[in-house]
Order: C-alpha cells, then structure tokens, then sequence
C-alpha cells in the first residue's frame, strides 16, 4: 500500500577514478551495517498541540532514557471520519500510517510503537506491511496484564472514547487479543462525568491546564473504581494520559500500564548495548 515515496538509506563513497562522492543505495546486509543509534520509531500525529510538551508525554523524546526517532503521520484519521469512514481503514488513514512505518524501518529502527492507542484497529494490517515488530496499542498488553492479576480482577481501560474504541464491533480488541472472557470494564473520557468532559476536551486546545485535566483523569479513575471494585489494575489506552499516571497510582492505589511502559518494555526487547 505504499505510494512509492519511501526514502531509501544510501551510503557516500568514493569513485576511485575521479575521486567523486557517489550516492548509492544500501541493500541487504549493508543496511544492516549502519544506523544512528535508534532502536525504537514512534508514529506520532502531524497536528502538535500543547500538551505534547510536557515530560511523560509519550510524543516528548525527553520522555525516555534513550534515543527515539519520530515520524509524523499527516492526515493520521480517515478523510470520510472515524466513525463512519471506511471500513478496510478501520477510521485511520491507512495509507498514511503504513507510509509512516515503512520509512521508520528504511531509517534504521528495530521496532516501531503507534502514537495513538485507538490504531490498536490497524494492528495487523501495518505489521504485515512490516519485517520489523510494530506496537500499536497498551490494549496489545491487556491479555498478560490479565494473567498477572489474582482471579476475580479486572483490567480497567481508560481511553479518550469508549464509542471509539467499541466501534465496528469491537475489531481494535479483537486486533489487541481481548477475549470476550476476559474480565475488563472501559471508561472513555468522552464518556467520563460531564464536568470531567469538558475540561478533557481543552486538552487539544490553548485553554489547556495540565493540573485541571489531570484533574479529570483522576476523577474519573477513582469514580470507575468505586463503581468496580474488583478493579486491579488501570490500562491507559491514550498516549495522552502517561502524564497523569502517577496521579492515578497515587489516588487509587492500583497499578497503572502507559504507553511509555510500553515503549521501555518494547526497548529492552531490541537494545543491543
């Protein structure tokens, strides 16, 4: 699926008899020879807003202890809407994301990890694009976060929209291996307490206040635990919500997987130092 506009890696050399710099492109082993020290790509939205820049934003290099290469995604969501687009794109712009890894793995990374967890819907159609590992949602982890829980306990996903990730029959938890038997409850933010809503949706906008919607988040955690008590552990679909993780430990008491714990985890899997 891609348009052919993939920037392939090329290596300079010298032409023996006129001493010329040749560009030439690298194939097979060669390739392999050479990178700039990025083991994992991460796909991030092309529209930036505010509260990327904040430590523990997954889309924030700072964010980790070691080098990440980025590529933007232009147009990341399907022209025709997410909810009532295509159904072979699943709401994404398919295409686009493809694109986007596909120049990661030309550029050298050994693993690449979605910049939104809703892409959980596209799982397979980029990985078989792909010879490298693609990741491309917290909901991925869901099946052995469950195995690590006492019986009786459920995974709580917190997620920008419950709607959203329910929609076309559920295909982003069928993607992400979440079995119907598998206890979890999901509480999209867009569906959180209308007060929580609002100040939720100034996330994306210069109204932003990383403390009100910290705020919200938290609120609307401790108000999904006190609905479900058995609840034993929090998931955070969105890539937005790392930065208020240790808010959410720190006033239910729960574990909480982010998408950052994914990109460590998805590190130490293909660091070689």
């Amino acid at each position: 699926m891609s348009n052919g506009l993939i920037k392939k890696r090329s290596r300079i050399s010298l032409d023996p008899i006129n001493n010329e710099p040749i560009i030439t492109e690298m194939t097979g082993a060669d390739k392999r020879k050479y990178d700039f020290g990025e083991d994992i790509g991460l796909l991030v939205f092309r529209p930036w807003y505010n509260c990327i820049s904040y430590p523990k934003h997954f889309a924030y290099a700072k964010s980790y202890d070691f080098p990440v290469r980025i590529a933007f995604v232009d147009d990341p969501v399907d022209p025709q809407g997410f909810i009532d687009g295509r159904d072979e794109w699943r709401g994404w712009n398919l295409p686009n994301w493809i694109n986007a890894a596909k120049q990661l793995q030309e550029d050298g990374v050994k693993a690449i990890v979605g910049g939104c967890g809703l892409t959980g819907a596209i799982q397979s159609l980029i990985s078989r694009e792909l010879d490298i590992p693609f990741y491309s949602s917290t909901v991925m982890f869901a099946p052995l976060l469950h195995k690590s829980m006492a019986k009786g306990k459920r995974i709580g996903i917190l997620t920008v929209s419950e709607e959203q990730l329910r929609v076309r029959d559920n295909i982003l938890l069928k993607e992400c291996g979440v079995t119907d038997d598998m206890p979890i409850v999901v509480r999209g933010m867009n569906e959180a307490a209308e007060a929580d809503k609002q100040v939720w949706l100034t996330m994306t906008t210069d109204a932003y206040d990383k403390s009100a919607v910290e705020k919200a988040v938290v609120n609307t955690a401790v108000n999904l635990q006190n609905e479900y008590p058995d609840l034993g552990m929090f998931l955070l679909e969105c890539t937005e919500m790392p930065v208020y993780s240790e808010a959410i430990r720190n006033a239910t008491g729960l574990p909480v997987f982010d998408a950052l714990d994914m990109v460590n985890m998805v590190q130490s899997t293909v660091c070689k130092d």
